[in-house]
């Protein structure tokens, strides 16, 4: 059996990745100071350092993820925000029933990687005194928030009717 990383998550990584480097780096580019020889080895390895901050890039967004699924996820339902319901069904079973559901998942889990990112850019954007970018980056977490809070009640309402179903058939 071979395990493969399902392109969904590649492009997740990848995606949350890329916003947030190209965001750090536009909010830094002043101050970074990149001496000429350094560029002209770059612009002769353009494959490497192309290769490079793909590499960088996903493992950014991997990490990201990571850290959102356990300081975000955790504080929106221990806060309430993202109910939990408490059923003790496994989400592949109910995936396997609604194909839709995965991908409802899925979709959830990348709100939470955004709200992390456009968090950590409204702490860079406030430190580096840019109060425009900090405001639309906070909006954003706002945006996501709510935005996730009805995506996870659907979810919710899915796996509270397939868990009663389930329930029925068992007795």
């Amino acid at each position: 059996m071979k395990d493969k990383i399902p392109f969904y998550n590649i492009v997740n990584m990848f995606f949350v990745g890329a916003v947030f480097s190209i965001m750090v780096i536009l909010m830094f580019v002043e101050k970074i100071n990149i001496e000429q020889k350094y560029m002209d080895i770059a612009l002769e390895w353009n494959f490497i350092v192309s290769a490079f901050m793909i590499i960088t890039m996903y493992e950014m967004g991997f990490i990201i993820n990571r850290a959102a699924s356990v300081l975000i996820g955790e504080i929106l339902v221990k806060t309430k925000i993202w109910e939990k319901g408490k059923y003790d069904i496994d989400i592949s079973e109910i995936s396997a029933n609604n194909p839709k559901f995965q991908s409802m998942i899925t979709e959830l889990n990348l709100m939470r990687s955004h709200i992390l990112i456009y968090l950590i850019l409204t702490v860079l954007a406030v430190i580096l005194k840019k109060y425009l970018l900090a405001l639309l980056f906070a909006a954003f977490v706002i945006i996501f928030v709510f935005g996730g809070k009805k995506h996870n009640t659907k979810i919710n309402i899915i796996r509270k009717s397939y868990y009663e179903r389930y329930k029925k058939n068992e007795t």
